[in-house]
């Protein structure tokens, strides 16, 4: 850490100094600075000189050249006596409340950040927190304020990490949903209040503009006008004191930074036009313009408040549907059934639902016939008639007859759970578009504020009574909202049609890499194919001649296994002798028996422990090797149907010019030629996870943008990889997957529907940027020949980011 130095102010600039962390100013005589990145910067207290040079000392001074507004005043010092009070944390029972552990021992934990600001928050918190010894994750939602944390609390107690939270100048609370709703709907009422009185104040004073706009004309008393004016003036004083002082406080902090933010010519516009026209007013000459600064105020806020609404409808709603969800369930209980907390509920109980019940957890009806109403999920109010063998799903409605279902898993690893977590994951790393979209509304700003000076000297040398007026229609009808909102206003969306259409959205961004992808490449078993294994020849090539141990051998083997293979010996008795078994991630399972190491498995991997093992019959099917320290045992044949919906994706893809390539780890000559069979461009049989993402990265080096399809188990690490990523996987594989986009029940026709949404939304992005570019080179010019009074320009403004904002709601009701 480094050590406060000693810092003597030129005294002359005392009046000028901010306090480099917080914003707000320096006492004459306070020596509190700290330094920064090689400069000493000026602090206004101990609490922030020790939060600075916590950050600096840190090694993480450059979160100052990132942020976008100050961060809040620490209370007091931070020190080590005054963190006793989050020692109560460190209670088993309450770190349960907000904490999960893991198998590990591990815990996972869910805070709510208060004070955080910008991204540039998100990478201080996240940088300080995995410092520490015993962290291992922690991702920060910026929307959500979330703080997700993996942590060891042998090495380090929760305690201390919200002393660390709040040595960093935040505040650290435990996160609870309802914490999170009561601090969105206390933003909600203030921003409501805020629109509310800005939409009053423009009626009101619209109705005095109206008046004095007709005395113009008509002829009106010197009196009654100005009484008319100063009615207006304290109507519009309290509108732009209450509703518009947002836009001042926001420009003002980032001003005093030294950075241009898009308040600041709102602010400019929005004071310049209320301070003539109070000058107006007072001297009783000249024109007024309050009617513009309200209608402006009320308009801005309005296109901010329906946007706002729109990003955050979907996590409101998701956070909802947890709360329908019963908090006891019917379980049977040997030949009765008791009422057991849900919470307590795992795979394999058997639960009852009477007509007019929530499904509690995920699972597949085993007695009855119904009809279950989702339209939580996919937006069809129709019910869907349901029997023995169908699936249903947490958060659905049961409007039929009483059934009894069989859970398939707790909540956590519910399809209700993975929509809520898709919604709450966290990405930093901005799409290109809207990080191209915020380094030109920045240049923007600079352009439009120049272009407001001159236009402004100009018009003072034609007309000096018209100069402020034609000045301030630029500053307004200039405003970059519009190409601010272009990209998230149209990923949210997507991301909400998605959603009811049943495609677990994980990462919005992916969506623009997603339609300028032209590589896909493919996984076969479990994704082109349905994983539903079956045993359909047994070769015995050793010393056990009986089948039956063989398979009981290869099924205990494959009982610790999670691959798509397992599933086809899970009919057949085990074997109790066999111990040490561990699976081999993309090669198959190894144990012990008898004392002779045992394997089953791919080909390369059964020869290391017998290098005897003859080759496997020529039929066209999926084989796999059963050995024992040098001796080979048997050839398993296996058959994996192809979906009925893969040659219509291909040749979808193919249509569109698109290569497509597979990589699959069977290397049977049956894998090459349903590569050939449905048109691969490329085909690669035998390949490891290892070589699946070596050739992810060969292409990328070559400048493609890949997306990738497997099922989100062995493919984890070339998921991570691809630019996209798409996992095919089960309703109980959704918590485990690690791709940007999860398609349930393997329905292959999603994703074109995916790929189809994806380039719509590029599309869209793309006519909002025309939009918001095009309106600005007709209307500033427009503005600056004095063609648009204010209050037009206030219109055009606002009708500007509505526009945008609606153009990107499309997305939301389209079916792909």
């Amino acid at each position: 850490m480094n050590s406060p130095l000693r810092y003597t102010p030129d005294t002359s600039a005392l009046e000028a100094q901010q306090c480099f962390h917080c914003g707000e100013a320096v006492r004459p005589g306070d020596d509190f600075a700290v330094e920064i990145e090689g400069q000493l910067q000026p602090m206004c207290c101990p609490g922030c000189r020790a939060v600075a040079s916590l950050i600096a000392g840190s090694g993480m001074g450059r979160f100052y050249t990132q942020r976008t507004s100050f961060n809040e005043r620490p209370a007091e010092p931070v020190a080590d006596e005054n963190q006793r009070e989050f020692k109560v944390y460190d209670d088993p029972a309450l770190l349960d409340r907000f904490s999960s552990v893991l198998a590990d021992g591990r815990r996972e934990a869910r805070l709510l950040i208060g004070g955080v600001t910008c991204a540039a928050c998100t990478w201080l918190i996240e940088s300080s927190l995995l410092r520490a010894a015993g962290i291992d994750g922690a991702s920060l939602n910026l929307a959500q304020s979330r703080l997700d944390l993996s942590f060891d609390p042998q090495k380090i107690p929760i305690s201390e990490i919200f002393a660390r939270i709040q040595a960093l100048g935040y505040r650290a609370q435990p996160w609870h949903s309802s914490a999170q709703r009561d601090q969105m709907q206390s933003e909600y009422r203030r921003d409501l209040r805020r629109l509310a009185v800005a939409g009053i104040g423009m009626m009101q004073v619209g109705m005095f503009a109206i008046a004095l706009h007709a005395g113009d004309l008509q002829g009106i008393a010197r009196e009654y006008e100005q009484l008319l004016r100063a009615v207006s003036l304290l109507v519009t004083a309290f509108v732009v004191w209450f509703s518009a002082r947002g836009f001042f406080e926001a420009a003002w902090r980032h001003l005093r930074q030294r950075t241009l933010v898009m308040d600041l010519p709102v602010a400019l516009a929005i004071g310049l036009a209320f301070g003539a026209s109070a000058w107006a007013t007072l001297a009783q000459r000249g024109e007024v313009y309050f009617d513009s600064v309200v209608m402006f105020t009320f308009l801005l806020l309005l296109a901010r408040f329906v946007e706002k609404r729109l990003r955050l409808r979907d996590s409101l709603a998701w956070q909802d549907a947890e709360l329908t969800l019963p908090d006891a369930v019917r379980v049977r209980a040997g030949d009765d059934w008791e009422l057991r907390p849900r919470s307590g509920i795992g795979a394999g109980e058997r639960l009852m639902l009477r007509s007019g019940d929530t499904v509690p957890l995920d699972g597949q009806v085993v007695a009855g016939e119904s009809a279950v109403r989702e339209d939580s999920f996919s937006g069809e109010s129709l019910p869907r008639r349901v029997g023995p063998g169908d699936s249903v799903f947490a958060g659905t409605l049961n409007e039929g007859a009483s059934i009894e279902i069989e859970s398939t898993g707790s909540y956590a690893e519910s399809r209700l759970a993975a929509l809520q977590r898709s919604i709450n994951s966290a990405r930093l790393a901005k799409p290109a578009l809207a990080s191209l979209a915020d380094r030109v509304a920045s240049v923007f700003i600079s352009v439009v504020l120049l272009a407001t000076a001159i236009t402004a000297l100009v018009w003072w040398q034609i007309d000096a009574e018209r100069a402020l007026w034609v000045a301030l229609s630029v500053l307004v009808i200039s405003c970059p909202c519009a190409l601010s909102l272009a990209t998230p206003a149209s990923l949210a969306n997507s991301a909400a049609m998605l959603r009811r259409l049943g495609v677990i959205v994980y990462g919005e961004n992916a969506l623009e890499s997603l339609a300028a992808s032209r590589d896909f490449v493919f996984d076969k078993t479990g994704t082109l194919t349905t994983g539903a294994f079956r045993i359909e020849q047994t070769v015995k090539l050793g010393s056990i001649s009986d089948r039956s141990e063989l398979l009981a051998l290869a099924a205990e083997l494959q009982r610790h296994a999670n691959h798509p293979i397992a599933s086809a010996f899970s009919a057949f008795e085990t074997r109790a002798d066999i111990d040490g078994v561990h699976p081999v991630v993309g090669a198959g399972v190894e144990g012990y028996w008898q004392g002779r190491r045992l394997r089953i498995g791919s080909e390369n991997f059964c020869r290391e422990l017998a290098p005897d093992l003859p080759a496997h019959p020529e039929t066209p099917l999926l084989w796999i090797a059963l050995v024992a320290e040098g001796e080979a045992l048997a050839w398993i044949g296996m058959v994996d149907e192809v979906r009925s919906e893969a040659e219509a994706l291909i040749r979808h893809l193919g249509s569109q010019n698109l290569r497509c390539e597979l990589l699959t780890g069977d290397s049977s000559e049956r894998a090459r030629a349903l590569g050939a069979d449905l048109a691969f461009d490329r085909v690669a049989i035998g390949q490891s996870p290892e070589d699946k993402l070596q050739r992810v990265v060969e292409l990328q080096a070559a400048g493609a943008v890949v997306t990738m399809i497997g099922d989100g188990l062995n493919d984890a690490p070339v998921l991570q990889r691809a630019d996209a990523s798409i996992a095919v996987a089960g309703a109980t594989d959704l918590a485990r997957a690690q791709a940007d986009f999860v398609i349930e029940r393997g329905d292959l026709e999603q994703i074109a529907r995916l790929q189809r949404c994806a380039r719509r939304t590029r599309a869209v992005i793309l006519q909002n940027f025309s939009w918001a570019i095009a309106y600005n080179l007709i209307g500033i010019p427009a503005a600056a020949m004095g063609w648009i009074p204010p209050w037009a320009a206030a219109l055009g403004m606002s009708a500007s980011s509505l526009l945008v904002v609606a153009n990107a709601a499309r997305l939301r009701y389209e079916r792909g």
